[in-house]
């Protein structure tokens, strides 16, 4: 009841105004057809309006000039009320980009812990108990399988200086694995890769861009454990990686923590840009 009474009293005044103006021309038009129509000298009498009717114009022009301006004012709100919900939507339409990258991000991290904990491998060992000797069959799992075939793998590559017959003596040994490792290799480069080709800022500046890829492959690196790493060092100074998954290697130094002492020669480092190693 408050709101409706409340309305009722500013709405009286414009309606007065209305009724007012409406006598005032009706009162008008009665003088007019009763003092001006029968009169002889109403033209002479009408000149003395001429003053009041050129201001009665300019007051009219004065009008559509303010109606102009209020008009510009209000399509300048507009404007910048459209600017607003263009940034929203901007704002808006990053925040769902990036939840659709993490959501794919996270869930690949995902999978590569679960490729690598269903890694297993079975190798005969020798068994000793006092009397005879036998062998028995010992399974490895998970990351024990990256440490175990990779001391065989740095025997193979040790005195190798080219990279021609690091890449061929480490093939040798990958297919030996293949099955373990040729899915491991190809999910770590898709999540590399993914980080690298997805815009995370809008107007796509490369520092801001860089920043970020860099945040999300640094997570990638911190996942990875030493042997793995040592793995990948190979991996990508063969034919598997050397192509594609070695420059992004360089790009977002994935080897900032590396076990250097642990590669079969020292001088295998400089088969990589130093970017893999260090930050610049």
């Amino acid at each position: 009841m408050s709101k409706s009474k409340s309305s009722e009293k500013k709405d009286t005044p414009i309606g007065l105004y209305i009724i007012g103006a409406i006598l005032f021309v009706l009162i008008l038009w009665f003088l007019n057809r009763i003092i001006l129509i029968n009169n002889p000298e109403r033209g002479t009498f009408g000149d003395m309006f001429g003053a009041i009717n050129s201001l009665f114009a300019g007051l009219a022009f004065a009008g559509i000039i303010i109606t102009v301006l209020l008009q510009r004012n209000e399509l300048i709100l507009q404007r910048q009320e459209l600017e607003l919900t263009r940034n929203e939507f901007i704002t808006q339409n990053n925040t769902l980009r990036l939840q659709r990258f993490e959501n794919t991000f996270f869930s690949m991290l995902s999978l590569h812990h679960q490729i690598v904990n269903n890694i297993d491998w079975t190798k005969e060992e020798p068994l000793n108990d006092g009397v005879s000797i036998s062998t028995k069959d010992k399974i490895y799992n998970g990351r024990d399988v990256f440490e175990l075939h990779y001391s065989e793998l740095r025997k193979q590559l040790l005195g190798l200086e080219n990279q021609g017959d690091i890449s061929d003596s480490y093939m040798v040994e990958y297919h030996k694995y293949q099955s373990d490792f040729d899915h491991y290799f190809r999910n770590l480069y898709r999540i590399i890769k993914l980080i690298d080709t997805t815009q995370f800022t809008e107007k796509n500046i490369p520092s801001e861009e860089f920043k970020e890829k860099y945040k999300y492959t640094s997570i990638v690196r911190a996942q990875l454990s030493a042997v793995e790493l040592l793995w990948l060092f190979y991996n990508c100074l063969s034919k598997n990686g050397h192509e594609k998954f070695k420059p992004l290697i360089e790009k977002y130094t994935i080897f900032k923590s590396f076990r250097f002492e642990e590669l079969a020669e020292q001088q295998h480092k400089e088969l990589y840009e130093n970017s893999a190693f260090q930050k610049d």
